[in-house]
């Protein structure tokens, strides 16, 4: 009988904080929809919320439910209100080169920034695999005011940063005949 009861706790526990979470989220308003946010990780812009479950919209277009617990039980961050804004940088590493300690570097620079902020952290992810190198997007955040001046200068200082620290980049010939066989 004990098997029986503990397994009917978890659906019934799961739906009261979930309905709960809706309940706080109508009554106390943390964000609105439209709202650009951040739940456990997740950053997106909502665009529903409902009374168990609401939905974020993602920086890539893509569309996540989040349960409504989450509001209640982890960490919510309403972005909109701090007034931030993600840069999105391109860089271009050689395959030889260890991955690990390039993500470490860039890390590390970002880090000792003074315009970028340390949360939410900044995302460095493969964009695309090319013949002889990897590009990477990179994507810090910053204050909205420190935008356009950051925006204009980071991109170029991390990619001198890289080559100072004797990462090599493929020169930017090979990238741009690159291009043009592809097109």
């Amino acid at each position: 009988m004990r098997t029986i009861a503990s397994k009917m706790k978890a659906p019934f526990l799961s739906s009261f904080l979930n309905l709960t979470g809706g309940f706080f989220l109508k009554m106390v308003k943390p964000f609105r929809e439209g709202d650009f946010i951040e739940v456990d990780g997740e950053i997106g812009s909502a665009t529903l919320i409902n009374w168990t479950s609401s939905e974020l919209k993602t920086i890539d277009g893509e569309s996540i439910k989040v349960e409504n617990s989450r509001f209640l039980l982890g960490k919510l961050h309403n972005l909109s209100d701090k007034n931030i804004i993600r840069l999105e940088l391109s860089l271009n590493v050689c395959y030889t080169e260890n991955m690990a300690d390039v993500k470490q570097t860039i890390y590390n620079f970002l880090k000792g920034h003074a315009g970028i902020l340390k949360f939410p952290r900044p995302k460095i992810v493969v964009a695309k695999l090319h013949e002889n190198y990897v590009e990477l997007k990179v994507a810090p955040w910053c204050l909205l005011d420190h935008f356009l001046e950051l925006d204009y200068k980071l991109e170029t200082a991390l990619n001198q940063n890289l080559m100072r620290k004797g990462f090599k980049m493929p020169s930017e010939e090979k990238v741009y005949s690159e291009i043009r066989e592809t097109a």
